[in-house]
């Protein structure tokens, strides 16, 4: 279900609010007592970015204990967790760490899709037992 963002003109709170597409146009009432309106700009916020809601770690770049240290002065900007894996807040962080450590992002193979074929030997064996 899509989230709808809502300021208060009174007091400036604000809310966000999951509710069906049908029912965002329902007034919201602030704590205050105040009618809230819509605030479109909080919402275009995380609408078509590459960026990460929250950091991603990426268990298939960890490191050894003893690299973190150099780690810290190479990419100063890409944090360590406790388990010495990357973490990253976008998509143009994550590749540029990836071209600075000399890595390829192989696309992943997909699965290709079979046809469906009506009838087959099973079909045919179940016309030959009703006859």
């Amino acid at each position: 279900m899509p989230r709808y963002c809502f300021i208060c003109p009174e007091c400036d709170d604000t809310a966000e609010v999951v509710c069906p597409m049908k029912d965002c146009s329902l007034p919201q009432i602030c704590v205050c007592g105040a009618k809230m309106r819509r605030d479109f700009a909080a919402q275009q916020i995380n609408a078509g970015n590459k960026e990460y809601a929250k950091t991603k770690w990426s268990d298939s770049l960890a490191i050894s204990p003893d690299q973190v240290a150099e780690h810290k002065r190479l990419y100063p900007d890409i944090p360590i967790d406790n388990q010495c894996r990357p973490g990253f807040d976008n998509y143009r962080q994550h590749s540029d760490y990836l071209d600075k450590c000399g890595f390829t992002k192989v696309a992943q193979k997909r699965k290709r899709r079979g046809r469906r074929i009506s009838g087959g030997k099973k079909a045919e064996a179940n016309v030959e037992k009703q006859a």
